[in-house]
């Protein structure tokens, strides 16, 4: 079982944003003309269902059997992979991978992030692009310590309580999902954690790798990055 196991239900609630950076990933991918994409943690399909809609040849890789089962029910025709973004091997090559909504950081240190460029490296061809939103730690600490948000479903069934701090190498969410049902009330407790990677380290680690930075930006809008402000640090690099 993974952690996301136990958010299934309640993740779409949480992300609700996402079809508003849509756009600007299509953007990008028609830009550098890739058109043959893999996500990498592609969770329970916010950004690969839509991205299908909008005519890309698009697979996800997800290492939640829960996550991937909601996905496919509501996208029966997907091609999904069970797997993990540190060992994957499909055994072919994409236009581009997706690392989005931070799913790199919830590998456990910077050498697990190195294992995942390295097999995303084995997966592209020459010029390939890594699409990689990270979080800026820095920004989002500083902005939402020690914080707690909620969120439900219409009919009020599902209630999720999401609570956000550092603790130790890592920046936490608590999240308290609640669900009401034929056999009552429950309560799930999951904790998720994002490791707090050094953004230096990280781009010196991705170059070393065998790619180039290309662009920066601040978000999934197309905003210019700035350190002390961006919320989220979005790099697109290419092979070598």
């Amino acid at each position: 079982m993974t952690v996301y196991d136990d958010v299934n239900e309640a993740y779409d609630l949480v992300y609700t944003d996402v079809d508003t950076k849509i756009p600007f990933v299509l953007k990008v991918l028609e830009q550098y003309q890739k058109k043959d994409v893999l996500e990498l943690g592609s969770g329970s399909g916010l950004f690969t269902i839509p991205l299908k809609k909008k005519g890309l040849n698009i697979e996800g890789v997800e290492i939640s059997q829960e996550m991937l089962n909601l996905t496919l029910k509501k996208a029966p025709d997907l091609t999904l992979h069970l797997g993990d973004m540190r060992t994957y091997d499909l055994g072919k090559q994409f236009d581009a991978v997706l690392i989005l909504s931070a799913t790199l950081t919830l590998l456990q240190n910077q050498q697990e992030m190195v294992q995942c460029l390295q097999q995303t490296y084995k997966h592209l061809p020459a010029k390939g692009l890594l699409f990689l939103e990270l979080p800026n730690h820095a920004v989002e600490i500083q902005q939402s310590e020690q914080t707690q948000e909620v969120y439900q479903n219409e009919d009020s069934s599902i209630v999720v309580v999401v609570q956000s701090f550092k603790v130790e190498q890592y920046w936490r969410e608590n999240w308290h999902v609640f669900k009401s049902g034929r056999d009552g009330f429950q309560q799930n407790k999951v904790s998720c954690d994002e490791f707090l990677y050094d953004p230096e380290k990280l781009e010196h680690q991705i170059q070393a790798t065998g790619f180039e930075i290309v662009e920066r930006y601040g978000d999934l809008f197309g905003t210019p990055f700035d350190e002390a402000s961006s919320w989220r640090r979005v790099l697109i690099c290419r092979k070598l």
